[in-house]
């Protein structure tokens, strides 16, 4: 009895400390708000304990300088993504250059003829037209400002633990994404929620093949449950696709086969990345360092010549507090 108690106040002790550490209000560093708690009388903020701390709350005890000058240096960054943003409109190239080819594609019959690099080519799996086919039965217009609204969405929920000063100019270094409407805010959630549902991880599996690589995560941890969640997720939806499309799932593997080496940045280059990324998803899953999951992803992007891939490293953030809130867990339950 004594014992199933003591298991019960530490359930609910985390699951406290986990609602606080999700909290905005706060903290020392200005990045995230403070885990300490409030005085009733003084209405002060205790100090919270280093092992209550976040990572990023760490990091800025151990290098105060360093953390006060990164937000000068965001909203310099952020200021000029959205001047970037802005001419690209202004100069004529379309709003959601890339989201144009998921729409022309859930249009009716898929086609994988156009090569990457091409306009309009649409390079994911059968089973994200399948998906997104609903939303494309709007005319072009609405679909565009659709894709938008649910990216800016899904990106206002990734910068949200962060204080305005932090958020603003995160959120404008995104503006490049939101503008040609790619997938790498989405890729970025799947990343933080994947940590939780492994099953999430199918959607980066079957568009981006490699950014996939956070899977491995649950294999180096061990954790040999979670990683059947997620392969299980991701055959189950290619096997009920494949049923219903069968030609179409061909075609893509025979596309991604014929484009293996066509890289922008060379087929040795596309490898070492990720070999790369997959030693730093196993130093992370060693290390109780979720946060690096992002830059692997990065790393096994297929193309990473310009800023965009690089939005994936919004997911930072949620992944500092998920890394955060796991080691508080262990130690309420050790």
């Amino acid at each position: 009895m004594q014992q199933e108690y003591c298991i019960f106040s530490a359930d609910a002790a985390y699951r406290q400390r986990a609602l606080l550490s999700d909290s905005r209000f706060l903290d020392l560093t200005g990045l995230y708000g403070n885990i300490g708690t409030m005085n009733s009388e003084t209405r002060e903020d205790t100090p919270p304990s280093r092992s209550v701390m976040g990572q990023g709350s760490v990091f800025a005890r151990k290098f105060p300088l360093l953390t006060r000058s990164v937000p000068i240096l965001l909203w310099a960054l952020g200021l000029e993504a959205l001047f970037v943003s802005v001419r690209h409109l202004v100069t004529g190239n379309a709003m959601g250059q890339d989201s144009h080819a998921y729409w022309l594609a859930a249009q009716g019959e898929l086609s994988y003829g156009a090569s990457p690099g091409q306009r309009d080519a649409y390079l994911y799996s059968p089973a994200f037209a399948a998906v997104i086919r609903p939303l494309a039965l709007l005319p072009w217009p609405l679909f565009c400002a659709a894709w938008f609204a649910i990216e800016a969405a899904a990106l206002a929920w990734l910068v949200r633990p962060l204080r305005p000063r932090w958020a603003i100019p995160v959120y404008l270094l995104c503006l490049p994404e939101l503008v040609v409407g790619n997938i790498y805010i989405l890729l970025a959630a799947a990343a933080v929620v994947g940590m939780r549902r492994p099953a999430a991880w199918s959607f980066a599996v079957l568009t981006k093949v490699t950014t996939g690589v956070g899977l491995l995560w649950f294999a180096a941890r061990g954790e040999w449950k979670r990683l059947l969640q997620g392969v299980g997720a991701t055959a189950l939806i290619v096997v009920v696709s494949c049923a219903v499309d069968p030609t179409a799932w061909s075609d893509w593997i025979q596309f991604l086969l014929a484009n293996r080496s066509g890289t922008p940045d060379s087929g040795v280059s596309f490898v070492v990345r990720c070999l790369v990324a997959v030693a730093l998803i196993v130093i992370a899953a060693r290390k109780q360092w979720p946060c690096l999951v992002a830059p692997a992803m990065v790393l096994a992007s297929p193309v990473l010549v310009s800023v965009v891939p690089w939005t994936i490293l919004i997911a930072i953030p949620r992944l500092l507090m998920d890394g955060s809130t796991h080691r508080e867990r262990q130690e309420l339950l050790a």
